[in-house]
């Protein structure tokens, strides 16, 4: 927990003392007369108030920056403008390779990025970042502080690299942020912003507020006030998302044994109220766009969890977190679920429906949809269509405190009598204090009950709780977790029923002078059946460092004990015992950062694994030639050797990614394991020809390696899609 946020953040600051920043009230944006073309916005905007400020997080806390930024903002009622200028003497040193949008490389190069709450609230907000060639990366900001990196917006930038350095001229339509009313002339609402600029030379990070190396621009309760900016009421509020797809599937792909092609439309409409009701309505949307997921082998007992990549889900899903369970054993709501079916078969919505929004001091979402039945196997009965709905509240109790009331229904395999219903808890405080310490700490807790029933398997109970406190100097979390023996999520996501657990770290977070980290830290975890029939721990003392630029060197020694209620086999031919086990080895990891043409990421793990040996490598390669080619290799090897047999995984990948410019995207990503001795082939492109049309391109042959062990025929499926947009 505490490395991923310090890999995060890439750099922070030297010292941990809170420097207050920035002015009390950020001025508000320039209201224009009338909607401007492209291209006509940046001397408009010459005219809005600058905004300044900026403070240095690292290396040297509260210094002032080196490289001066500036901000101006203006909106006509439908848009909003954002002008960068990125002072540097030396334009020649910036680093600019990405030019791809959403990769995640991106926010080690120099790039600035914009954080906005429009509800003021400090609980939901959106994220856009722009680098000097002007590439995007865009994220949702939910429960104060968490991001959710696959969340996209459909907005616009251009940037270019001059003599006084970089300028990014940003249009972001208003429809983003929520479709709301004129402003109480009562009441003034306020939005919440912050800002930051991340230069890779001399490691330098500098933000408008919350200026603390263990805080990230994402915090919204550090974020300043800003004049709410309203949207022009003069349109309905409405997009119309209409689509054509040409597929063409495999006999395996389509479950009946015999190839199969369809021309087909589909069609998501948007709508957004005065009040901010946002209302999605899809029919017939299929998910064939989405990036296909890299090859795993499953060496564990349970189904690996894998990332929501589908555009329909990913909109407004910070409404449906809950108990602040997003990579965890035991999630009420995985949206994974739906569209998918045990075979990793890619079932379209027949219709969806999304309400989403805020009412009378409620955060609320309501999803259902009905999934398209159909073939599974040859000679086997088809799958049923299946009805499911979600509906997630959530009130404010304060500035800190929030509850929270969750409920599913349905089971996306078509089958009847399945339900869910939770109560969860969240205290979020980033201004704590230590007994007799300084303040500035952040401190965040949640508390959650879930309670499910499904037919033939009655009522299940699970509970749980954790606590994160990812600051400087002290540092650690913890959460625990209980699931009955009966309880099952059927739209949610389960690693085992019928157990206890818990894990955590506790470490101390030193901010080296130079604006690097280094953490020795202690992991914890434990696990039990109720029943008493198994039993596991784990004990990992580890200490890293990571420099200020990103670059990062770990050390660990695990020691783990595991007690086996039935033989298992992790990989073909090599089969775990029933029994008490304990064993011990050693880890090494090793990464470059990302923010270089050539980077590197490697790990080495020797030594034990129950009552034999186990050694693994992998080594990945990224190489940018330029801004418009990449290249990454990546090759891992996992030998095992136990008393009923031994067996080497071995998985290669390589991926090449061409990006002409910013509205046109391909890729190659080429896949093998000697598990399924399958070499599996995904492309995507994708081309935005004009900023109402696109078009996209996708071919999958990859064997499923999710939740099932045994190997499944490969899948080749190949699809051509238009796809318009229109605003009323």
């Amino acid at each position: 927990m505490v490395w991923a946020a310090v890999l995060a953040a890439s750099v922070a600051g030297a010292s941990p003392d809170r420097v207050p920043s920035g002015p009390a009230l950020l001025p508000a944006a320039l209201r224009l007369s009338h909607a401007l073309p492209d291209g006509a916005a940046a001397p408009v905007l010459a005219d809005a108030t600058p905004i300044g400020g900026f403070v240095q997080v690292a290396p040297v806390t509260g210094s002032m920056p080196t490289r001066r930024t500036e901000l101006r903002m203006a909106h006509d009622g439908k848009f909003l403008y954002v002008k960068v200028h990125a002072f540097d003497p030396e334009p020649s040193a910036i680093v600019a390779q990405q030019m791809r949008r959403d990769v995640e490389d991106m926010l080690t190069e120099d790039q600035v990025t914009l954080v906005f709450d429009p509800d003021g609230e400090g609980r939901n907000g959106y994220l856009f970042a722009v680098n000097a060639n002007g590439a995007q990366f865009d994220a949702l900001v939910f429960d104060g502080g968490q991001m959710r990196y696959d969340w996209d917006a459909l907005w616009r930038s251009e940037a270019h690299i001059g003599a006084d350095g970089w300028h990014a001229e940003i249009t972001i339509p208003l429809s983003v942020f929520g479709r709301r009313g004129p402003v109480d002339t009562q009441t003034l609402r306020m939005w919440r912003f912050n800002a930051e600029r991340w230069m890779p030379r001399g490691s330098e990070r500098s933000r408008l507020a919350g200026i603390q190396p263990d805080k990230q621009v994402y915090s919204l309760g550090d974020a300043l006030p800003l004049p709410a900016i309203t949207s022009e009421q003069d349109d309905w509020g409405l997009r119309l998302k209409p689509s054509l797809r040409v597929t063409r599937e495999s006999a395996a792909a389509t479950g009946t044994g015999r190839a199969r092609q369809r021309l087909e439309p589909g069609l998501e409409v948007f709508h957004e109220s005065t009040s901010g009701l946002r209302t999605t309505a899809a029919l017939n949307i299929d998910f064939g766009e989405a990036e296909a997921d890299e090859r795993a082998v499953n060496l564990t007992r349970f189904e690996l969890l894998r990332p929501e990549k589908r555009e329909f889900f990913l909109r407004d899903a910070g409404r449906f977190t809950f108990g602040g369970l997003v990579e965890s054993a035991v999630i009420p709501y995985y949206s994974r679920r739906i569209g998918l079916d045990e075979t990793g078969r890619a079932r379209s919505l027949d219709a969806g429906l999304k309400f989403s929004g805020q009412w009378s001091g409620f955060d609320f979402g309501l999803f259902g949809a009905r999934v398209a039945g159909g073939p599974t196997e040859p000679g086997e009965p088809d799958q049923p269509a299946a009805d499911v709905a979600v509906l997630r509240v959530a009130r404010a109790l304060g500035e800190r405190s929030r509850i929270g009331w969750m409920a599913t229904r349905g089971n996306p395999e078509g089958t009847a009598g399945s339900a869910l219903w939770g109560m969860d808890y969240q205290y979020r405080n980033t201004d704590w204090a230590l007994p007799g310490g300084q303040g500035g700490k952040t401190l965040e807790t949640h508390a959650w009950v879930q309670q499910s029933t499904n037919a033939g398997l009655g009522n299940g109970q699970a509970w749980g709780g954790s606590v994160m406190f990812p600051n400087v100097g002290l540092t650690g979390s913890a959460d625990w977790q209980h699931v009955d023996a009966s309880f099952k999520p059927a739209l949610g996501y389960l690693a085992e029923a019928g157990v206890t657990r818990g894990q955590g770290q506790i470490g101390w977070w030193h901010r080296t002078a130079e604006g690097g980290s280094i953490i020795p830290e202690v992991d914890w975890n434990y696990r039990r059946k109720l029943d008493g029939t198994e039993k596991s721990w784990l004990l990992n003392p580890e200490i890293g460092w990571t420099s200020a630029a990103g670059d990062t060197v770990m050390a660990e020694v695990f020691f783990e004990g595991d007690r086996v209620a039935s033989a298992y086999s992790p990989v073909p031919g090599v089969t775990i015992q029933p029994g008490s086990y304990g064993w011990h080895y050693l880890f090494g990891y090793l990464e470059t950062a990302p923010s270089r043409p050539v980077s590197a990421v490697a790990e080495l793990r020797s030594g034990g694994y129950y009552d034999g040996h186990r050694d693994d490598q992998t080594v990945h390669l990224a190489w940018k030639p330029s801004p418009h080619w990449g290249w990454r290799v990546g090759v891992a090897r996992n030998a095992i050797s136990l008393p009923t047999g031994s067996f080497t995984v071995r998985t290669a990948s390589l991926r090449l990614d061409h990006t002409p410019h910013t509205r046109l995207a391909q890729s190659l990503l080429v896949q093998w394991d000697n598990v399924s001795s399958q070499l599996g082939v995904s492309a995507r492109l994708r081309w935005w020809w004009a900023p109402e049309r696109e078009v996209i391109f996708s071919l999958d042959r990859l064997g499923y390696t999710g939740g099932q062990r045994e190997l499944l025929p490969n899948q080749t499926r190949a699809m051509l899609k238009l796809v318009w947009n229109f605003e009323r």
